[in-house]
């Protein structure tokens, strides 16, 4: 109830400001078509401070029109420059008394300017999203100072096929970090990786086999040393990447050697490994809800989600995007009600690729289509019988896990998605 309260008094506070000013306007001496004239009108006033003026009273939304205004105080000098020409008192009085009320709302509810920018974007989703990226953006910058590395791409593309044992799925991880950037030469860059099964026990055992499976390269050799064995050298950097390789049960964590630093210390990873009979197929998917996540390694520009299902692999259903903050817990399950505290609402978007696996390109990486034909022709799997899905966010936030969960339980529905 008191965030539907404040939202009716920032509904009420935006259409008395878009009422005021829009009268004070109307009650200058000249004819205003424009930012420039009311400049020329107002003397102090800048066509900057006109111009964002102008483009909030035009807002249908009151909100929007509150997100947009200059602040209290050029308001205010506005008001006193439309006093000096001549304005109706009557006019000049309630513009005057609007903007007093506007400076309390923001003392009172918000404390400044940028919080009460922050509080309005979640009404105004196209303004959120901007909101966003300017602070993830801002983060990016710090933590990259912080930190002495960042990359500019990361991108995970998850591949699955029914495996040539019934019951099982196969599953393709591929992992590509391109511009590794130490600006530090002390900085350490720790990756990792962690097999996703649900048939292995905490070592990587076979309950039914009693064997040890790990993953494969592509050509199917057993991955025994890593990272090493994986990585697809024909996309990489020139300088190929130093690693040293410490694996832990399921999971693998990867440290980059001496690279040196600075631009012409970057590199590129990309790797691929295979997963046989990584995921059950048998159970249906009211008794268990598959999914897929990343977290970003490091500081990055932008990070690339993509999910590749074979039209057998959960036919009929669609993922839906959650985000969880893994500091303190680890990795959630997507939809573990223990995790509900650590959900996080954003404003990305699930995109639906569909079967038209072309409309798989990535500008900062062109030969993306080649790695995705090598994939197919060495597993001998028909790429017109898979659908995609992809995620991308600018400036991701580390710490944020990105899932894409198959929850019948959840409402089905085309929110949050984009085609």
């Amino acid at each position: 109830m008191a965030g539907q309260e404040l939202r009716a008094q920032a509904e009420a506070l935006g259409a008395e400001l878009q009422d005021g000013f829009s009268e004070l306007i109307a009650s200058l001496p000249r004819r205003i078509l424009g930012p420039q004239a009311l400049s020329d009108t107002l003397e102090g006033i800048n066509v900057v401070s006109s111009s964002r003026l102008l483009k909030a009273l035009a807002q249908k939304d009151p909100i929007a029109t509150l997100q947009l205004l200059p602040g209290p105080k050029p308001l205010l000098r506005m008001v006193d420059a439309a006093k000096k020409v001549g304005s109706g008192e009557s006019a000049t009085d309630r513009a005057e008394k609007a903007t007093g009320e506007f400076d309390r709302f923001i003392r009172d509810q918000a404390g400044d300017r940028s919080a009460l920018k922050a509080m309005l974007s979640a009404w105004l989703p196209e303004e959120r999203k901007e909101f966003e990226s300017q602070r993830r953006q801002t983060i990016f910058r710090a933590r990259q100072e912080l930190d002495g590395v960042s990359s500019e791409l990361e991108m995970n593309t998850m591949v699955l096929h029914p495996s040539s044992d019934a019951g099982f799925i196969d599953l393709v991880n591929v992992k590509c970090l391109f511009g590794i950037d130490r600006i530090r030469p002390d900085a350490i860059v720790k990756l990792g990786t962690r097999l996703v099964s649900e048939t292995l026990d905490g070592e990587g055992i076979d309950p039914q086999e009693g064997v040890q499976r790990l993953p494969t390269t592509l050509d199917g050799e057993v991955a025994d040393n890593g990272l090493h064995s994986v990585l697809l050298n024909e996309f990489c950097s020139e300088r190929i990447a130093p690693l040293e390789v410490h694996r832990h049960g399921l999971s693998v964590d990867y440290s980059l050697g001496p690279t040196g630093f600075g631009r012409a210390s970057k590199v590129d990873l990309v790797m691929a490994e295979v997963n046989r009979k990584g995921l059950e197929s048998a159970k249906p998917l009211t008794e268990h809800a598959p999914h897929f996540w990343v977290v970003p390694e490091m500081c990055v520009r932008k990070l690339v989600f993509d999910l590749l299902l074979h039209e057998d692999v959960y036919a009929g259903s669609s993922p839906h995007l959650k985000f969880y903050n893994t500091n303190g817990h680890g990795p959630a399950v997507a939809g573990d009600p223990h995790r509900e505290l650590d959900r996080r609402e954003f404003t990305h978007s699930i995109e639906v690729i569909g079967k038209d696996l072309r409309r798989l390109r990535l500008m900062e990486f062109p030969t993306y289509g080649d790695l995705k034909a090598k994939i197919f022709d060495k597993l001998d799997w028909d790429p017109s019988k898979f659908r995609a899905y992809r995620v991308a966010i600018t400036y991701p936030l580390t710490g944020i896990q990105v899932s894409l969960s198959f929850n019948p339980s959840e409402e089905d529905d085309s929110s949050g998605q984009t085609s």
